[in-house]
């Protein structure tokens, strides 16, 4: 669980955090969360992927005050090569030492999803830099990545 400075600390605890969050809510159909998703390179070992998803949650979501709970899984693809990904469950409204206040629907444009992506992508791609890795990801769709091989 990461949160943004001043978040109660009792939103530590990912049972009372997420009932805080039903219980801000009015609406039977409110959004409660985002969830976001995204794969870490098989390169890099366990330490390595958790840190590195650690510090893009850290810069990405709780710096902007968001409470981040992330989670890292290195499952076993159906190659049978490790899958390393993380998920994060972010929160939809400001927090402060009271609770939650209004959602902030800035978080909610469709936008930020490409822009997190880029921003994931470059991180990912500085860190295998920095270990000396021969590999890089891409944040584009892989039709983009096609379209733009067709007309270089």
């Amino acid at each position: 669980m990461m949160l943004p400075e001043g978040a109660p600390e009792e939103f530590a605890d990912r049972e009372k955090l997420w009932n805080a969050v039903e219980a801000a809510e009015k609406r039977k159909d409110a959004q409660l969360a985002r969830e976001v998703e995204f794969a870490i390179p098989r390169e890099l070992t366990k330490e390595q992927g958790i840190e590195l998803a650690r510090e893009f949650a850290q810069d990405q979501f709780v710096e902007k005050g968001m409470i981040a709970d992330l989670n890292v899984h290195w499952d076993i693809g159906a190659d049978g090569r490790p899958k390393p990904h993380a998920h994060v469950m972010l929160t939809m409204r400001e927090v402060g030492k009271d609770g939650f206040g209004a959602k902030v629907r800035d978080w909610n444009k469709a936008e930020l999803v490409e822009q997190w992506r880029e921003r994931w992508a470059d991180h990912v791609n500085q860190r295998l830099a920095e270990l000396d890795i021969d590999a890089r990801i891409d944040h584009r769709s892989l039709q983009a990545q096609v379209m733009r091989a067709r007309f270089a």
